[in-house]
């Protein structure tokens, strides 16, 4: 079968008149005719019953009829999509977006960008579900974020920009929230939320090194907003980037006597799109990167 002896056989099936179809077709009766005759030869069987009263649709015409639409419908979807496609691999930059990326650097450096390529354009795509964006076929091209060792950072090319500490996160009414620095003997009594284990050797450490000094250490599922919600409620710290504080409006942000921080930039797909790789040129030509 071919599509488009698919797309006259509905257009008569749903006409039903071979006239009909040739009208909405704009091509000849005789030319509707013949390719439902070839199409029925593809097939092996008729799949309309001609009578002097017009055509209906067998049963097996029926069956062409309900699947025949849905490859049509199917079809247009791959078109449309490649049509996207193209225009985004010229023209368009991916950006994924969530609840841990605010992409701050990523709005400051593509102001400063557009001025001398205003033809290129941004889309964003939430990324705040991990596990489902990584399913999807067309993921993003650029996102900003910390280089933690999340599953996904392993698809992709990361460009260092800075580093990021790791601070601790304290509810505004937690006895603590008014110091300017935490020690570990401050944060004795109380619980400290900390990333999954084997994420990082760098967040691992911290775990262990806070554990080491009697701190109750609880490691995290995921960093999402029930999960400071909990932490509010149960008067918890949480072991958070710094970057992340735009998230924690409950929360103030205080150093720690830990020394540790992330790398921070972009993770960016590899072969880069034409407006991409322009990107990628223009920031490590402004960080003087190699």
């Amino acid at each position: 079968m071919q599509l488009h002896q698919l797309e006259t056989f509905v257009r008569v099936a749903e006409c039903g008149s071979f006239s009909g179809a040739a009208r909405l077709l704009y091509i000849s009766s005789s030319a509707v005719a013949q390719q439902i005759n070839g199409l029925e030869t593809d097939i092996g069987t008729e799949l309309f019953v001609r009578t002097t009263h017009g055509l209906s649709l067998t049963e097996i015409g029926k069956y062409v009829f309900s699947e025949g639409k849905k490859l049509i419908e199917k079809d247009r979807e791959i078109q449309s999509a490649i049509q996207v496609m193209k225009y985004e691999q010229d023209n368009c930059i991916v950006l994924g977006t969530g609840m841990r990326q605010n992409c701050s650097l990523f709005y400051s450096l593509w102001g400063r960008f557009i001025i001398e390529n205003d033809q290129y354009q941004i889309r964003t795509m939430d990324i705040t579900n991990y596990a489902s964006f990584m399913h999807e076929s067309r993921k993003p091209d650029l996102i900003e974020s910390i280089n933690d060792g999340e599953k996904w950072q392993k698809e992709y090319s990361f460009l260092y920009l800075c580093k990021d500490r790791i601070v601790c996160a304290v509810p505004k009414s937690h006895p603590l929230a008014g110091k300017e620095k935490l020690t570990y003997d401050m944060m004795l009594p109380y619980t400290l939320i900390t990333a999954p284990q084997g994420m990082s050797s760098n967040l691992d450490q911290l775990a262990s090194e806070a554990t080491a000094a009697g701190i109750f250490v609880k490691h995290a599922k995921v960093y999402d907003f029930s999960l400071f919600s909990e932490c509010a409620l149960n008067n918890w710290l949480i072991q958070i980037p710094e970057v992340w504080g735009y998230m924690c409006t409950d929360f103030v942000l205080i150093p720690c006597e830990w020394d540790y921080d992330h790398d921070y930039g972009f993770f960016y797909k590899e072969p880069k799109n034409k407006p991409l790789q322009a990107f990628i040129r223009f920031v490590m030509e402004s960080y003087h990167l190699d």
